[in-house]
C-alpha cells in the first residue's frame, strides 16, 4: 500500500475517486491500491483476469471483477472514469494490445482525467538485467521516454514519467572516490543500480 501512495495526490489533483468519477485499477491483482484508495473515501472499482485474486479482493468487499482488461474497458460508457490506474501490466502486453488499452482508456476517461501507468523501470541497470525477468509472463522492458512517446501519439496530454523510489528496495553501493583510477567509469554504473526501480 505504501509504493501505492504517491498516486493519491494525483487522483485527487484530477479530480477522480468521486461516484460520478471512480478509479479503475486494470489488473488490480490483491487490491492493494484499491483498498488504499478506499480507506481515503474514495470511489474505485477493478478488473483482474486472475481469479484468485478477484476473490480475494470480493472477499474483501472491493469492487472487482473478473475478465480481460480490454473487454471491461470496453463494456464502460465514454468518458465516465475519472482515472485509469494500471500498475506493472502494460510490460506483460503485446504491442498492439498496450495500444488498445492505452485507447480505451482515454475513451473512458472524463475530460482531463488521469491515466498512470506503472511499470519496471529499465534504466536501472539490476531491473534490466535482472528482477524484470523474475516474471516470466514479461514480454520486454519498456524504456520510460518510449512510454511516454507512445501515450502522448494516441492523444494524451501533458504526458510525464515518474520514477519512483518509496518503499522500493534501491540497493546502490556508494560511489568510489573520485581520485580512484577508473572512479568515472564505474560510478556511471554503480549510478545506474540506484536509479528508480519503477
Amino acid at each position: 500500500k505504501e509504493r501505492s501512495e504517491p498516486y493519491l495526490q494525483w487522483v485527487k489533483d484530477a479530480g477522480a475517486g468521486s461516484p460520478d468519477a471512480p478509479v479503475l485499477d486494470v489488473g488490480c491483482g490483491r487490491g492493494e491500491w484499491l483498498e488504499l484508495l478506499r480507506h481515503c473515501g474514495l470511489h474505485a472499482r477493478g478488473i483482474d483476469l486472475n481469479r484468485v485474486f478477484v476473490e480475494r479482493c470480493q472477499a474483501m468487499g472491493l469492487a472487482v471483477t473478473e475478465g480481460d482488461a480490454i473487454q471491461g474497458m470496453k463494456a464502460l460508457p465514454s468518458a465516465s472514469i475519472g482515472a485509469v490506474t494500471s500498475m506493472h501490466l502494460m510490460e506483460h502486453l503485446p504491442f498492439e494490445t498496450m495500444i488498445a488499452f492505452i485507447d480505451e482508456a482515454r475513451r473512458i476517461l472524463r475530460p482531463n482525467g488521469l491515466l498512470a501507468l506503472e511499470t519496471p523501470n529499465p534504466e536501472n541497470l539490476s531491473v534490466a538485467a535482472l528482477t524484470f525477468y523474475y516474471d516470466p509472463t514479461h514480454r520486454n522492458p519498456l524504456p520510460p521516454e518510449m512510454l511516454r512517446w507512445i501515450v502522448e501519439s494516441r492523444g494524451f496530454e501533458d504526458v510525464r514519467i515518474e520514477r519512483l523510489t518509496q518503499a522500493r528496495d534501491v540497493d546502490a553501493p556508494a560511489p568510489l572516490s573520485d581520485d580512484l583510477p577508473g572512479a568515472a567509469s564505474m560510478n556511471v554504473l554503480i549510478g545506474s543500480l540506484g536509479v528508480a526501480p519503477d
